[in-house]
């Protein structure tokens, strides 16, 4: 058994040996510390993620927020009722979410191409009956300039109604001259109305603009 210890013993030794002379020679060469691909390997580094071309990503624009305006619908069409739609949406849009017009609508008095605003009134009349502008602005009404005069080219029916000695059948008749030949050139083109002589025209001219 002796000889086998003594084996063991040198074995032991010789290792110990070997360890002590790679520890002498790492600690000669880097002091210690690993190499730089030691410490690229152990080291790991957060980074940003980048964009195309190596530059951070900028951030992404929200979409805007599209405003919802609640109208009216009245009249000729086939779902009445409170609608809430985008602002400045086109009436004939609304008038489609309104079901369209009913075979009773007199339909070529209406322009679709308005856009509606906030508590707006659209009134679709039928065949027959007094002529109606819509859009009808319940509240402040874009046709009113800041005098409190009238604009006859924004006008609506209800707007004219508001003018002294004009009933709803001149009202009416307003709003037909203009759909028939376009805008209002000047205050003296109402004389061109059947009903409007020059003794209504003197009443109205300090409260009617054109714009």
């Amino acid at each position: 058994m002796h000889p086998l210890i003594e084996k063991h013993k040198a074995l032991l030794m010789i290792a110990a040996l070997g360890t002590a002379i790679v520890l002498f020679y790492f600690l000669n060469t880097s002091d210690g510390q690993p190499d730089e691909n030691e410490l690229a390997s152990m080291t790991i580094e957060a980074k940003e993620p980048e964009g195309e071309g190596g530059e951070a990503p900028s951030e992404i624009a929200a979409p805007p927020v599209e405003e919802s305006v609640y109208v009216d619908v009245k009249g000729e069409v086939n779902k009445p009722g409170l609608y809430e739609v985008k602002k400045g949406e086109r009436l004939k849009f609304v008038i489609d979410r309104a079901g369209g017009f009913t075979a009773k609508a007199d339909s070529k008095l209406i322009n679709l191409a308005i856009r509606v605003t906030d508590e707006m009134l659209i009134y679709v009349p039928g065949e027959g009956e007094a002529a109606a502008q819509v859009p009808l602005i319940q509240e402040t009404s874009a046709s009113s300039g800041g005098d409190g005069k009238i604009d006859l080219n924004e006008a609506s029916q209800v707007d004219f109604e508001t003018l002294p000695g004009i009933g709803p059948a001149k009202a009416a008749a307003f709003v037909q001259y203009r759909e028939e030949n376009g805008p209002f050139a000047s205050i003296e083109d109402i004389k061109n109305i059947s009903g409007i002589g020059d003794k209504t025209f003197e009443k109205l001219k300090e409260l009617i603009f054109v714009q």
